[in-house]
């Protein structure tokens, strides 16, 4: 089950996976109502809110990532979803210093963990933050960058990623050209997206596998 938040951030490329998998792939848009509880794995998506708003929205999917953990109930947060994950579980979601932008390879996974095992060098993700967050009392960090140590983490069932590595190409064009029409943005590696997309999806294929694997799915 995939939660989105803002109409231009959809599952991508992993409800593909999903699909190929026979996992549950419905996706709940950005004005669907947000279940209590889930029996399958639960993919909480990125949008442009703030973990921190006023939003019974928002609070109900702090409530669906606290009941899965509950109930060792697999999920993966994605950027906003990450922050959300963080913040149900008891971590700060505050403003970063910097804004990172397009395709980077700046992220540094730990290659010793379960999920990041093997990971390549450089390795290539989509950003799309301005929020970061805090760890939530017993999680692991699984990745950082130099200006955000805390990329990716796990706490039980729950896993969040602050970056993307769901994108697709259509939704890399349709990111960027937001991004380029910000006053003051330039987004990082924008031209040709196509030539980066590959390395970000052959790292969703192996962070998938490992997902799967660790979760028993």
């Amino acid at each position: 089950m995939f939660i989105q938040n803002n109409p231009i951030e959809g599952p991508g490329y992993l409800r593909e996976l999903f699909e190929w998998d026979g996992l549950d792939s419905a996706v709940i848009g950005p004005d669907g109502r947000i279940p209590g509880s889930a029996e399958g794995p639960v993919v909480i998506l990125g949008g442009p809110q703030s973990a921190n708003d006023d939003s019974p929205r928002l609070r109900a999917e702090e409530e669906l990532i606290r009941d899965c953990h509950r109930r060792e109930i697999p999920v993966l947060g994605v950027c906003l979803g990450s922050q959300l994950a963080a913040k149900a579980l008891g971590g700060r979601v505050y403003a970063g210093g910097l804004a990172e932008m397009g395709f980077y390879d700046n992220v540094t996974p730990d290659r010793t963990s379960k999920l990041f095992g093997g990971a390549p060098h450089p390795y290539w993700v989509f950003h799309w933050h301005h929020d970061t967050f805090e760890l939530p009392p017993g999680a692991t960090v699984l990745a950082g960058s130099p200006a955000y140590r805390n990329q990716a983490f796990i706490a039980g069932s729950v896993v969040g990623l602050q970056f993307h590595l769901e994108v697709d190409l259509a939704t890399a064009r349709t990111w960027l050209g937001v991004m380029a029409r910000q006053p003051g943005t330039v987004p990082l590696n924008a031209d040709r997206p196509e030539d980066r997309l590959p390395a970000v999806r052959s790292n969703m294929d192996a962070f998938y596998s490992r997902f799967k694997r660790l979760f028993c799915l």
